[in-house]
């Protein structure tokens, strides 16, 4: 273990002990994998917010055939180095994975640039380590060229919008109508369930509302807090919803956050008042993608009372 404070170690001491102990130690055993690799660290040390209980977690990664060839050879290699640079439990402080793990297998397409890039088939999570976790080496600029064609700004307008809807939805119609009625009826069981899924519902909404990408939940609050828009006025409810012993005051305070957030989104434009006032038929007649949606809406009602349904 290197004779670091880990509250002290920054980025710059990560880089040293992959550039003095791990690409040599790769170098001299295997020269065609260290010519190759990129190294990517994620989590608490990836973010430089490590404290004495983080693990390190850092990734090599290979192209498909080098990794199948040599990969495991590597790993290894690594599981018996005699150097560790923090304490990690449970699993190895370097995994060596291949390329085509990264964003949901769907990499060389984001790499090639494609017209119809598949935004779809990544999760937010995964477009944030590709963004914000630091790279310590990368001599053929794949993650850096990742991270040009995955920035925020290029996310398309109408995927921001679908996720806020349906986000939106799940707080206003779904989550928090059971959370009511489950403080009602003083079930505590199912309202501190309820309760996870609401702050789930708001943190997603503030970073959509951002257009930022999320973390893994264990990061959020962290990454919530450097949040531009509405993050000091929300903040002190969602701590009131999550302190407070008055069940009705969370309520109140995720209610407040409700109303900050729908008031900003409709101020802004981020969702048309239409869409806001019938958030369940906008997403079920894909209203991101569909500027006619409410003219299929008419129809289905006009059909539902032909066949005699009111």
């Amino acid at each position: 273990m290197l004779g670091l404070g880990l509250k002290s170690a920054t980025p710059q001491d990560i880089k040293i002990y992959f550039e003095r102990i791990i690409i040599p130690l790769i170098t001299e055993g295997y020269p065609e994998v260290a010519s190759e690799m990129s190294i990517l660290v994620s989590g608490s040390f990836g973010l430089g917010i490590a404290d004495e209980s983080s693990d390190l977690d850092a990734v090599i990664y290979l192209d498909d055939p080098l990794w199948k060839a040599q990969g495991g050879q590597v790993q290894l290699l690594l599981e018996h180095c005699p150097h560790s640079f923090a304490r990690t439990v449970g699993h190895p402080e370097i995994c060596v994975h291949p390329s085509s793990w990264l964003l949901g297998g769907q990499h060389k397409e984001f790499l090639e640039s494609k017209a119809d890039l598949p935004w779809e088939q990544v999760t937010i999570e995964d477009l944030f380590e590709i963004q914000e976790n630091l790279v310590v080496h990368d001599p053929h600029a794949m993650l850096r060229r990742l991270r040009e064609v995955t920035a925020p700004e290029r996310f398309p307008d109408w995927l921001w919008q679908k996720l806020l809807m349906k986000e939106l939805h799940e707080l206003v119609y779904n989550d928090l109508g059971e959370f009511a009625s489950m403080v009602s009826k003083q079930k505590t069981l199912e309202a501190h369930i309820i309760l996870g899924c609401i702050l789930e519902d708001l943190v997603h909404i503030g970073f959509l509302i951002n257009r930022n990408y999320y973390p893994w939940r264990k990061h959020w609050r962290w990454a919530f807090e450097k949040l531009p828009i509405l993050t000091p006025t929300v903040l002190p409810h969602i701590d009131s919803a999550i302190s407070s012993p008055d069940w009705d005051q969370k309520l109140a305070s995720i209610e407040a956050v409700r109303d900050i957030y729908t008031e900003y989104i409709g101020e802004k434009g981020l969702l048309t008042p239409e869409i806001l006032a019938d958030l369940g038929w906008a997403i079920g007649t894909e209203a991101w993608a569909n500027p006619n949606w409410r003219d299929r809406k008419t129809k289905c009602k006009q059909k539902a009372q032909e066949a005699g349904y009111d």
